[in-house]
């Protein structure tokens, strides 16, 4: 259990695809000014495309590197997200592939041997098992990988990281798991449940989440009378405004952005920011347009780099001022005490 008063810092990253460039953008302005901000938090969660920026992380890569691997990488998102398959009836993108990245950088370490805390968020999908010659459903259900739980570690960081980013129709499953927006696409509530789990009191946890662009979705049309086929694909309507979410869907399916974009863009903020009060922020600006999350166009990775800089990030700025700077080496051995480590 925490020592009584003891501190825990929380930074989480949440799911977006290629947008996720905008994310390590938001974290390169930060990690400038406090470079001690990574050593010195205490808990790196992601899902899906935030998944892989924590295993990144945890591999020792910098901001830096990140913005790298998003954008000239030809191993990294970019080369990944050129190469789709247009086929509806199959994985735009190859699931080994995203593996095949993952192991390269971690081979079979696994997630309990890691020394920095992580969360990575999937939901496997169940299935039938065979028990005593009985077929038998196993249930579906979400799933948790982090080191804070034994139970829980017990997988290794590729497995863990690719499962959290399997969105189906992007990618296949892995072994039955799917991406972790199934679980919630901001596990920033989650992480802050962790850390209650382990003794830590609500008054001493502080978050940061760094968010993939806000794009508002609305249904414009008049649902009162709308049945499956409607909820499902959508009408035809200029100004409503939920685009197709799963690659290589050729109409909307408002009932999917609901239940997916819905819960996690606008109310796990809410109820982070109830529960910790002003030792949360989240750093999300809003795009001017949708973004699909496979995008390879120069204009909207541009546009991801230029929100990036230019987020406000004064408030997230305060809480490492009040929170990172001193927590891990302590006010009295901290030799940079008093700014002269930021930059």
């Amino acid at each position: 259990m925490a020592e009584p008063g003891k501190k825990f810092t929380i930074l989480s990253f949440v799911g977006g695809g290629i947008r996720g460039l905008m994310s390590v953008t938001i974290l390169e302005k930060l990690y400038k000014r406090f470079p001690h901000m990574l050593d010195n938090t205490d808990l790196i969660a992601g899902c899906s495309t935030g998944s892989i920026i924590t295993s990144e992380l945890v591999a020792g890569k910098t901001p830096s590197d990140l913005i790298t691997f998003f954008t000239k990488d030809k191993k990294g998102e970019i080369g990944f997200y050129d190469n789709m398959n247009t086929d509806p009836h199959k994985p735009a993108y190859q699931i080994l592939d995203a593996y095949g990245s993952q192991f390269a950088l971690h081979a079979d370490k696994k997630v309990s041997a890691l020394e920095r805390k992580v969360l990575f968020v999937s939901f496997n999908v169940g299935g039938l098992t065979v028990q005593d010659g009985i077929q038998t459903p196993t249930p579906w259900k979400p799933l948790w990988y982090t080191n804070m739980v034994p139970s829980l570690g017990d997988v290794t960081i590729a497995k863990a990281a690719t499962s959290s980013g399997a969105m189906p129709a992007q990618l296949g499953s892995y072994q039955g798991n799917v991406d972790g927006a199934f679980f919630n696409h901001d596990p920033t509530v989650a992480a802050i449940s962790l850390a209650v789990n382990a003794g830590y009191a609500l008054e001493d946890i502080t978050a940061i989440t760094i968010g993939t662009g806000y794009m508002p979705d609305w249904i414009a049309s008049d649902t009162t009378d709308w049945g499956a086929d409607q909820w499902m694909n959508g009408v035809a309507n200029p100004f409503n405004n939920t685009p197709p979410f799963l690659m290589n869907q050729s109409r909307p399916g408002p009932v999917l952005d609901m239940c997916l974009n819905g819960t996690s863009t606008e109310l796990m903020p809410q109820l982070a920011s109830y529960l910790l009060g002003d030792r949360y922020v989240n750093i999300n600006p809003t795009l001017p347009c949708f973004i699909p999350e496979n995008t390879t166009y120069p204009e909207a990775i541009q546009l991801l780099q230029d929100k990036g800089k230019t987020a406000d990030t004064a408030h997230a700025e305060a809480l490492l001022e009040a929170y990172w700077v001193d927590h891990v080496l302590g006010p009295a051995k901290n030799p940079n005490k008093g700014g002269a480590a930021r930059t």
